[in-house]
Order: C-alpha cells, then sequence, then structure tokens
C-alpha cells in the first residue's frame, strides 16, 4: 500500500526530508539494508525534473530513508505543482512507498 503525499517546497533551498514505514502485516519498521531505492520528479509533460536513488540523493540508514535535494539542484525548477514517487526493491519486491505532488513556490531570495 503506497501513501498518498503533498509537498510544498521552495525552489531557492535545499529540500530534505526523512521516510520511514512499517510493514503492514506486522507493524514492524521496515529495514531498508541493502534496498535499492528510487524517487523521481516530474512535470506535467511527464519529463523527470529530480531523480534519487540510494547512494545518491538518498541515504539508507537501518529503517531511515533520507532525502536530499540540494539548493542547486531545486533552482532549476520553475513554480508550479510536479508529481513525485518513490519506491524500493528488497528480497526480490517492488513497493511503491509513496506518491503524490510538490508544489513548488518561488523562494524569492537567492545566495
Amino acid at each position: 500500500m503506497a501513501y498518498l503525499t503533498n509537498f510544498d517546497q521552495s525552489n531557492k533551498a535545499d529540500w530534505a526530508f526523512d521516510v520511514t514505514a512499517t510493514d503492514a502485516d506486522t507493524g514492524e519498521a521496515i529495514d531498508f539494508t541493502g534496498a535499492t531505492v528510487a524517487l523521481v520528479v516530474k512535470d506535467e509533460g511527464g519529463c523527470t525534473r529530480l531523480s534519487a536513488n540510494d547512494g545518491d540523493g538518498i541515504t539508507i540508514s537501518t529503517t531511515t530513508l533520507s532525502v536530499l535535494f540540494p539548493d542547486e539542484d531545486m533552482k532549476a525548477l520553475c513554480s508550479g505543482t510536479y508529481r513525485v514517487g518513490m519506491i524500493y526493491e528488497l528480497n526480490g519486491e517492488t513497493n511503491q512507498i509513496f506518491t503524490g505532488t510538490v508544489s513548488i513556490y518561488d523562494g524569492v531570495a537567492s545566495i
């Protein structure tokens, strides 16, 4: 079962967040050790605008997935709404973690 989520994020700052998940059958936290993880952000036309995977934008720490898109990546996005999704593969099974949207707003100030 995937979660539906919506994010609001500036295009002038880092976008960082953590993801944890529980096994629907056992209620236990999922151990992501050894998992392959991917997150993609697409525009309305279906073109990929941001992507991350384990080792490149996503860090796995046992039961936590830490995602980071630095401000330099975010500056390439125009204000608007984008589709976002995250999956992982572990022990031969692929599971959707979440799907939803990210609303990018103009953060105005830049460093």
